[in-house]
């Protein structure tokens, strides 16, 4: 090959490491202002030290408290995800990546072909928004289920039994399993493929594989449907039976709510807030191992004409362009209200997303590099 070629290559490799180092000093640069929009500590410490000891004072006081925090607790599983819909403040809303990007959108073709891979960035961005919540939410329903058990169980104090424990199963289950990470996802791959090899080779009688594996899909999708969508009927059949807290009653049962909104939201902030440290320094990791020194040993090969550097080069590009591209699917943003109580969320880029140029790659490379 000629000087001019790998001259022009050379400068193709100058260009991808600019960007990419462009790309870290970004990434360094929020990581190290990561909480400058952030309150004092003081602040929630002593908002949450005074919220308790009003809701501690109200429980000594209020015969019927404990009816009134489960009332709240299932008013706030309903109400809370619209809080993500209220406009953050314009200092702390965008995380934009400040980088060109492309134009060429997906086609209708496309997004069928690979439908699966869209499925499972927005499978990830819904489990990992979600892991932050389970430390806000463990204690709220872990009450529920002690003030139910103290009022006596009858039919609506077992509801409030099951609803509570389910809500607690699914919200600690995606903080063991992590299900948007890319281990738990092989390992239930790996599962399915030991049991369609058992099924096939006839180790075992055919109820002995298929048996387990019903059971546990069962549980889960009790714990699916009862911890996402039968909490508003919880409610429901709890503001019908409950004399207590309609009329006047419903002003205690909206102070303890307003208590548990800032008490979770506190919570999941700080969560969060770690959670996107720890992805942004695992980008940045990807980014220098896996994107840059591959492209800097790449252009030193190719700037000391070794032979065969640019079929090396042609091989690894493919790789080293979905690492890259995986890795700023994601776009982390932080969000307030009014001002306050902000947390961190982990969004679906979709400007890169329902790009044709992406979506080949990632099809292509499905295996490439992740920051989840």
């Amino acid at each position: 090959m000629d000087g001019a070629e790998y001259a022009g290559v050379q400068d193709h490799l100058d260009r991808l490491i600019g960007s990419v180092r462009a790309e870290l000093e970004r990434e360094k640069g929020e990581l190290a202002r990561l909480g400058r929009h952030e309150w004092s500590r003081t602040f929630p410490r002593l908002l949450i030290v005074d919220l308790v000891l009003a809701n501690v004072l109200l429980w000594l006081v209020l015969s019927e408290y404990a009816i009134y925090w489960i009332t709240a607790s299932f008013f706030l599983y309903v109400v809370y995800p619209f809080l993500f819909l209220v406009p953050s403040s314009a200092a702390t809303q965008s995380d934009d990546n400040g980088v060109t990007r492309p134009s060429e959108r997906v086609g209708e073709n496309d997004i069928a072909e690979h439908r699966w891979a869209i499925a499972r960035i927005f499978w990830n961005s819904f489990f990992i928004n979600s892991q932050p919540l389970a430390p806000a939410f463990v204690p709220v329903y872990t009450l529920n289920i002690l003030f139910a058990l103290a009022r006596g169980t009858d039919l609506t104090g077992w509801l409030v039994l099951f609803q509570s424990a389910a809500i607690l199963v699914f919200y600690i289950a995606i903080a063991v399993f992590k299900p948007y990470t890319g281990q738990f996802q092989d390992s239930v791959l790996g599962l399915q493929s030991s049991v369609v090899s058992r099924i096939r080779r006839r180790i075992e009688p055919l109820w002995k594989v298929i048996l387990p594996v019903g059971l546990a899909a069962g549980a889960v999708a009790i714990v699916l449907i009862a911890a996402m969508l039968l909490p508003g009927f919880t409610l429901g059949v709890i503001w019908n039976s409950e004399a207590t807290v309609s009329g006047l009653g419903f002003l205690p049962v909206l102070f303890v709510l307003a208590s548990q909104v800032v008490l979770v939201r506190v919570v999941q902030g700080a969560a969060s807030r770690r959670l996107v440290r720890q992805l942004r320094e695992r980008k940045i990791g990807i980014l220098e191992q896996d994107v840059l020194g591959l492209l800097e040993a790449h252009r030193s090969r190719v700037a000391k004409g070794v032979p065969g550097a640019l079929d090396r080069f042609a091989q690894d590009f493919a790789g080293i362009r979905a690492a890259f591209i995986s890795s700023r699917l994601y776009r982390m943003q932080v969000q307030d209200l009014a001002g306050i109580l902000p947390i961190h969320v982990v969004v679906p880029d979709l400007d890169l997303i329902l790009n044709r140029e992406t979506i080949q790659v990632l099809g292509d490379q499905p295996d490439s590099r992740q920051i989840l």
